[in-house]
């Protein structure tokens, strides 16, 4: 594996947080124009809305035409996981925070103004996380020791309370780029690597190839198929794929050099045909048209309408 495509892929109480901000501080988005962003973890749809939201280093953007910030709350997202009532997500607190530090696994309804902290609060930090849209079932790759979770990845279908460990047969990447479960059936998800897209229909017990081995550097899915980057012959690729008989067809996207992979692809749930996907360099596209045509909304993590 090149050093170039090293890169890429490396990049129990409930409690409630609440936000504590004074009437003249108030969480809430506001416009911004030309801002720099960097260290982008994560986009995605989002409390069953149509505005992207991508999460950050230092907290929460939004697009809809136009950008806008989350004026409070700035935390370094990991593992940022839009659902249909919210987010889950990973992290770190901000600097002076009174959150303990890493976040483990929190939840939001809120759009990032408060939290609720469901497992592993104070104790681990998780890169690799996805919840299926719908159906809120968390999985996650846990990279280190600990006392309440299996090396590898686990499953939750009640907000953290309790975990599965799942045998994950017939995966054999050493590397890979990110999980993506499905939006409805919590049984399903897919994991992109170094050597290909691996899909399980039975909790991650058991996975198969997806069509032939190819670097992905990116996988979501939506309720019939899915869309996956990709670095194949020198070009990166993004191929919209089928989840029942396998079919492929390639996306129009934008010129992007294999330094500057796509690392980021979100769906809109009410719009399949809107996609915006990032790149390694947080160059930011989106399409209305299924890719016929394409926005760029960010320029190297620089914000614009």
């Amino acid at each position: 594996m090149t050093k170039k495509i090293k890169l890429i892929v490396v990049a129990m109480s409930l409690i409630f947080l609440s936000a504590c901000n004074s009437d003249d501080d108030v969480y809430k988005f506001q416009k911004v124009k030309n801002e720099k962003i960097d260290h982008m973890h994560g986009l995605g749809y989002p409390n069953g809305k149509e505005t992207v939201m991508i999460a950050t280093h230092e907290g929460l953007y939004e697009y809809d035409n136009n950008w806008k910030v989350a004026t409070s709350e700035k935390h370094d997202y990991m593992g940022f996981s839009p659902v249909k009532v919210g987010f889950y997500s990973s992290g770190h607190p901000e600097p002076n925070s009174d959150f303990k530090n890493p976040f483990g696994i929190i939840k939001s309804v809120d759009e990032g103004a408060s939290f609720e902290q469901l497992a592993f609060y104070g104790e681990a930090d998780f890169h690799y996380m996805s919840a299926g849209y719908e159906t809120n079932t968390i999985y996650l790759i846990n990279e280190g020791p600990m006392d309440k979770l299996d090396f590898g990845l686990n499953y939750s279908d009640d907000d953290g309370d309790s975990w599965t460990h799942s045998k994950m047969e017939g995966f054999n990447s050493q590397y890979i780029s990110n999980v993506a479960a499905h939006p409805s059936i919590s049984s399903k998800l897919v994991i992109g690597s170094q050597d290909g897209l691996f899909q399980s229909k039975d909790f991650g017990n058991s996975f198969k190839l997806l069509g032939a081995p190819t670097v992905i550097t990116y996988v979501t899915l939506t309720e019939k198929d899915g869309i996956y980057a990709s670095i194949e012959n020198e070009k990166v690729k993004l191929v919209r794929f089928n989840l029942d008989n396998g079919d492929l067809e390639s996306l129009k996207i934008p010129e992007l050099s294999q330094n500057n992979p796509i690392l980021q692809i979100a769906v809109n749930p009410i719009d399949e045909k809107e996609i915006t996907i990032a790149s390694y360099e947080n160059d930011i596209y989106q399409t209305q048209d299924s890719g016929k045509t394409w926005k760029m909304i960010a320029e190297k993590g620089t914000l614009h309408d």
